[in-house]
């Protein structure tokens, strides 16, 4: 198991899910947006929610083995992807943005953790 994961990102990632998730309840439940009740608004309510869990497990769950690391990575970019494209085709700006802020977030927890891991082999290649 790889140990010292570092959570900085995730926090980006779970503000942008849960206001993804809240413009997507306005969205379904407001006639003004012209959105009210499709199901293109659900399915990114629905992304929104397992990008917010995904990136939980990030933050909450430093002590996972490698595999997990990579698998929650690549879900939560092809979450993010998914949802900006789904907010341009549903015309909604505030869920772009909350995918870029999402995107930021990601960009952060991959930097971080690869700065975190090339810390740790420069230290243990200095003690010899």
């Amino acid at each position: 198991m790889n140990q010292g994961h570092s959570p900085r990102g995730a926090w980006l990632i779970v503000i942008a899910s849960i206001i993804t998730m809240g413009i997507c309840v306005y969205d379904y439940y407001t006639p003004e947006t012209g959105l009210i009740g499709t199901g293109g608004v659900v399915l990114v309510a629905v992304a929104g929610l397992l990008m917010l869990l995904a990136a939980l497990a990030m933050k909450f769950y430093t002590a996972r083995p490698r595999f997990l690391q990579v698998f929650l990575i690549v879900s939560i970019l092809l979450d993010i992807i998914g949802s900006a494209v789904a907010g341009y085709f549903l015309e909604s700006p505030v869920i772009m943005a909350c995918q870029a802020l999402a995107l930021i977030g990601w960009l952060m927890q991959v930097i971080g953790d690869a700065t975190d891991r090339s810390v740790e082999i420069d230290e243990v290649e200095d003690e010899d």
